[in-house]
């Protein structure tokens, strides 16, 4: 298996003047992702790990009943995001109703917000429509999936239903 450069900054650039693999996210400012892959993929450089370009787009992705649920699933990550950048520390994760019940300040509810947005989340057939529509964007050959939430079983339920959707 050949090492992958994570596309951070320079990173595309770097795996394609060394014909490596790349993993570029994220889902939530597309267009920059789509010029990473696209500068990526115009540099590359073929070599003994990869004849040719391979992308691998990463993102959260979360997947329930309704968009709302789906939504809460992003919340406790969300939450932390928010508290790091305000307080230089990642707390653990909370319940998502631990965190809609906190009285956030300005800074915080716009990280907040901010780490709410762009991802890939809602129901099976809103998911299933958005990683296709991200999968043509990008012509990307895999989506790494980095979902992170408090509640373990609405974790696991949301991969069953990516599962169920990718398999399908």
């Amino acid at each position: 298996m050949p090492p992958f450069v994570l596309a951070m900054g320079e990173g595309a650039g770097i795996a394609a003047r060394l014909g490596l693999p790349m993993v570029i996210g994220d889902l939530r400012n597309r267009d920059r992702m789509r010029r990473g892959v696209d500068q990526y993929r115009d540099r590359f450089r073929p070599s003994a790990w990869a004849p040719e370009p391979y992308v691998v787009v990463s993102g959260t992705v979360a997947v329930a009943a309704t968009p709302e649920e789906a939504r809460r699933l992003l919340v406790p990550e969300a939450w932390s995001m928010a508290y790091s950048r305000t307080h230089g520390t990642f707390p653990p994760l909370r319940p998502a109703e631990r965190v809609e019940a906190l009285t956030m300040t300005d800074k915080e509810r716009g990280f907040h917000e901010a780490g709410l947005a762009g991802h890939v989340a809602g129901t099976e057939e809103q998911v299933a429509h958005e990683l296709e529509t991200v999968l043509k964007e990008t012509g990307a050959q895999e989506v790494l999936v980095t979902t992170s939430t408090y509640d373990r079983e609405a974790l696991l339920d949301s991969y069953r239903r990516l599962a169920a959707i990718t398999s399908g």
